[in-house]
């Protein structure tokens, strides 16, 4: 019995012992381990300039563990950085080597990427005539626009973003004017210069390049609705100075462009959406080479927009509103047909009047419609689908707007979490969240 309990004691020691060995092992283990991956997100960082080598080193050396580093491997490029870590974790046995294990020993290996994606942005944002209303706490929404517009540009366009993002901004009225520069280079012919542009038909609406302009019409100049000239330029078509801004990365443009942003009269949500798409396809890249060129855009953006299957590059449309879509009007001679059409153009006299006169629904004689409000909306979901068809990812904003206006927001969204209703402060919230959920789509670690 005496040596069977020896035996035995013996044999408890023994597994005791080996729980020991593995208890040193696998702490010593974890140590390692906790420190590669903690050394490699440190280094892998592309806001680090820094030797990233040496602060995978200086980790190590700092946890008292740098004889258990093996190796270093970094990779760069322009808009990623990787490190691995590799590490020999090893503990001399105390009860082991009974059994002939000396050493227990493992290989770690720790890896961080971050990658900054390329994304482009296209803001389409509402500056139609009700957007110098109140929201419910009594500031104008066009104030709390600029406010939130501004916060989201901070965010988006950052110290860690260098190069890689650009935002284009497409105000829209009652449609968009893309800029006299554009208008000509699209072939736009025009017989006014209050402002640049084309009225677009429903059949620009089959795809999603930039319209044929010298086929188009240009738009007259006129209001439709009631005028407040403290907030508000007078036309339906927004003037030069609320002309589309294109692929600029530059914080203080973006910026100073928000905040001397304008109203105008009308709300065509569908215009806006088909000028937002076309700048996000890859066939209007001519067009971004000759705005850098001719210094609109600058160099480093010539090749934008990227292809659509790019994997290195997000597209996004912003799209903000706080009305539904409307009925198109345009404004023509009694009888005749509308202005700048079929060779009709106002005379000097009928243009001053239409300087200075609203279009108002009551003048039949002087307006007619061109399109209906269903017309618009089917023709605005044909631009959201087109959209989301090429992988562009859609967040809409509802900025107290009524049920139909929050109902074409939702419709439009990717999805019901990238659409948001916005009242009073909401709309900075919103905006913040689409700039979070951007940043955490872009980056991967």
């Amino acid at each position: 019995m005496i040596v069977f309990g020896l035996i035995v004691f013996v044999l408890i020691l023994l597994v005791a012992g080996l729980a020991v060995d593995f208890m040193r092992y696998e702490n010593n283990r974890m140590r390692v381990q906790a420190t590669a991956d903690r050394a490699v997100l440190a280094a892998a960082t592309l806001r680090e300039v820094g030797d990233r080598e040496a602060i995978v080193r200086d980790y190590f050396q700092a946890a008292g563990l740098l004889d258990y580093l093996d190796s270093v491997e970094v990779v760069d490029a322009l808009n990623a950085s990787s490190v691995t870590v590799n590490a020999n974790v090893g503990v001399n046995t105390l009860f082991m080597r009974w059994v002939g294990t000396d050493q227990l020993v493992t290989r770690e290996v720790s890896t961080a990427r971050e990658e900054i994606t390329n994304i482009e942005i296209a803001m389409v944002l509402d500056i139609s005539g009700s957007m110098r209303w109140t929201d419910s706490i009594g500031i104008p929404r066009i104030t709390r626009l600029r406010s939130a517009a501004l916060e989201f540009v901070d965010r988006v366009i950052n110290e860690d973003t260098p190069g890689t993002t650009t935002i284009s901004i497409v105000p829209y009225a009652g449609t968009v004017n893309p800029g006299q520069e554009v208008f000509e280079l699209l072939g736009g012919q025009a017989w006014h210069d209050y402002s640049h542009c084309p009225d677009l038909p429903r059949s620009t609406f089959d795809n999603t390049d930039l319209p044929n302009v010298q086929f188009m019409p240009q738009a007259p100049h006129f209001m439709h609705w009631a005028m407040s000239w403290a907030t508000m330029d007078w036309g339906w078509c927004p003037n030069e100075s609320n002309s589309i801004l294109y692929h600029s990365g530059d914080v203080d443009e973006l910026q100073t462009y928000l905040t001397e942003m304008r109203l105008h009269d009308g709300t065509g949500t569908h215009y806006g959406m088909r000028w937002g798409i076309s700048l996000l396809d890859p066939t209007s890249r001519w067009l971004t080479q000759a705005l850098a060129d001719s210094g609109t855009v600058a160099q480093e953006h010539a090749d934008r927009p990227a292809d659509w299957d790019d994997p290195e590059t997000m597209k996004v449309i912003v799209l903000m509103t706080d009305g539904m879509i409307t009925n198109q009007f345009r404004p023509r001679r009694a009888g005749s047909s509308i202005f700048g059409r079929d060779g009709v153009y106002p005379t000097e006299e009928e243009q001053e009047t239409l300087n200075t006169t609203h279009i108002l629904s009551l003048d039949s004689d002087r307006r007619e419609r061109i399109t209906t409000r269903n017309q618009n909306v089917d023709d605005f979901f044909r631009a959201c689908d087109m959209a989301k068809d090429n992988g562009v990812i859609l967040y809409t904003i509802a900025f107290e707007t009524n049920t139909q206006g929050q109902n074409e927001m939702r419709d439009c969204a990717s999805s019901p979490s990238h659409y948001f209703s916005a009242i009073g402060m909401d709309l900075d919230s919103a905006f913040r969240a689409i700039a979070a959920s951007i940043q955490s789509l872009r980056l991967t670690l």
